[in-house]
């Protein structure tokens, strides 16, 4: 795990930063609901909460459209993931955005064949200023090496522009 981090911050800082774009830091909640269908038993569900922090790039590809890929560790209980998602972000207004797009994420447990998952996430972002900023996604998972096992993501976080 460390390695991919190393990598991606490697590739992340690899950029050059201008006003528009930038490298980030942020952390938040991460909440993760499980739900595990048990055949003719019926199904099973949890939710547990715990934090995540990551880093990232944003990319501006118009005055509009950003395009955002991260990593993200979560701890939650006992489930420790990493999310690699991409998000495209549509400016509504000056500070408000949408975003929507997919997510990988890796679980760091050992489990054959389930380790990853791929998600569809969509959420919101506010700018408080260049610098700061806080957002909030959700993504439903699409597909994961296990059958009968879903993990749905909601995360809620803060976090700051290096401009």
């Amino acid at each position: 795990m460390k390695k991919v981090l190393l990598i991606a911050a490697l590739v992340f800082a690899g950029y050059g930063v201008n006003a528009q774009e930038g490298f980030f830091a942020k952390a938040g909640l991460s909440s993760v609901n499980a739900k595990v269908d048990l055949g003719e038993f019926g199904s099973a569900s949890s939710s547990e909460t715990g934090f995540f922090i990551g880093a990232g790039y944003n990319f501006e590809v118009s005055e509009t459209f950003e395009v955002e890929p991260s990593v993200l560790y979560s701890i939650v209980s006992d489930l420790n993931s990493l999310y690699i998602p991409v998000m495209a972000k549509y400016k509504v207004a000056d500070s408000f955005s949408i975003q929507a797009g997919p997510q990988i994420n890796y679980l760091l447990e050992d489990l054959p064949e389930g380790e990853f998952g791929l998600d569809l996430a969509f959420g919101i972002g506010y700018n408080f200023t260049d610098q700061f900023f806080a957002d909030a996604r959700y993504a439903f998972q699409i597909s994961r090496g296990i059958d009968g096992l879903d993990l749905n993501t909601l995360q809620v976080g803060i976090g700051y522009r290096f401009q």
